[in-house]
């Protein structure tokens, strides 16, 4: 019981939320944008640094995708309450490949509130990570 209620305490600490896909990072991608968008979300910019890399350093290496992904409804609700808001804005999702695993994290909007110190918006991030978590889930 003590180890089980430890680790829920240390996934609540964390200031990312991460899921392994069984698809490549481009399908992954994919699938989370189509998923993202059913949910109201969509993908601002699809920053592909594996590309920028080859691009700028001419060095190869592995797929790592950076996500800005935003929801309207949400992010006019937290910049109404607090402009500062935007530091924090749009969402970050990163997809990449490590060691021949596809990974997807999220950081939490729940951490990025405290690192504002924003704590009346904790509903809303609350509100914003469970959408993001259950788009996360359904692609893996």
């Amino acid at each position: 019981m003590v180890r089980v209620q430890c680790a829920i305490m240390d996934n609540e600490m964390r200031i990312e939320y991460s899921r392994q896909s069984a698809a490549p990072v481009r399908r992954t991608v994919e699938k989370l944008t189509q998923e993202l968008s059913k949910r109201g979300f969509g993908v601002l910019s699809n920053i592909d640094v594996k590309k920028i890399i080859k691009e700028k350093l001419g060095e190869d290496t592995e797929e790592y995708v950076i996500l800005d992904v935003c929801s309207p409804k949400h992010a006019k609700r937290a910049i109404d309450a607090h402009k500062e808001v935007g530091l924090i804005l749009p969402c970050k999702i990163v997809v990449y490949e490590d060691d021949g695993r596809t990974l997807i994290s999220l950081y939490r909007p729940t951490k990025a509130i405290e690192v504002l110190k924003l704590f009346d918006l904790n509903p809303l991030a609350q509100e914003v990570e469970s959408e993001l978590k259950l788009a996360l889930d359904a692609i893996v």
